[in-house]
């Protein structure tokens, strides 16, 4: 949503109000979906649910499926608005991945902890290692997506449907936080 804001406010400045409007109504979806995922939390009880994660990422990786087939531009913004409210629901929905607060939709947060548990003597090894982590895979599907949008443009999309419903199946096998 970084990127969106500097994109929503470049392109107000140059005039190009549809530009902005796509970009503005992507943070705003991202907002309204970490909204329903309080509110989900809330109604079970301050934790979205195993069965909750699974259907955030099962619509998400439908939502980027669709992307993929219908990849002209018309019925795209729809498609990428609820997209973003999608990813607002996942970040909020995985706040704590085996222990530690990890961000699965943005990386500035998970690289600042993993420079703090480095600095920190007090921290140990396995929560340097897990921020660690997070960022080689955040790398890594950024990685694989650049690839798939240079190799089939048309479809890139299917590369993050693909890792999405990846994460949805080591969702189902995990065992429930408590």
């Amino acid at each position: 949503m970084t990127g969106n804001t500097v994109l929503f406010a470049i392109s107000l400045l140059q005039r190009e109000l549809t530009a902005a409007a796509l970009r503005g109504s992507l943070v705003l979806t991202f907002l309204a979906g970490v909204v329903v995922a309080r509110l989900l939390a809330k109604k079970t009880g301050q934790r979205v649910t195993k069965r909750q994660r699974i259907l955030v990422l099962g619509i998400q990786a439908l939502v980027l499926l669709l992307l993929a087939w219908r990849s002209t531009e018309t019925h795209m913004q729809p498609l990428l608005l609820v997209l973003a409210g999608m990813l607002g629901t996942q970040n909020a929905s995985f706040q704590s991945i085996g222990g530690i607060h990890l961000n699965t939709t943005f990386i500035t947060g998970d690289l600042e902890k993993l420079a703090e548990a480095v600095t920190d003597t007090l921290k140990s090894l396995t929560t340097a290692s897990a921020f660690l982590s997070s960022w080689i895979g955040y790398a890594s599907g950024a990685l694989l997506g650049a690839l798939g949008a240079k190799e089939f443009p048309h479809h890139a999309f299917l590369v993050p449907m693909i890792l999405t419903t990846v994460s949805a199946a080591l969702v189902v096998v995990m065992p429930e936080e408590s």
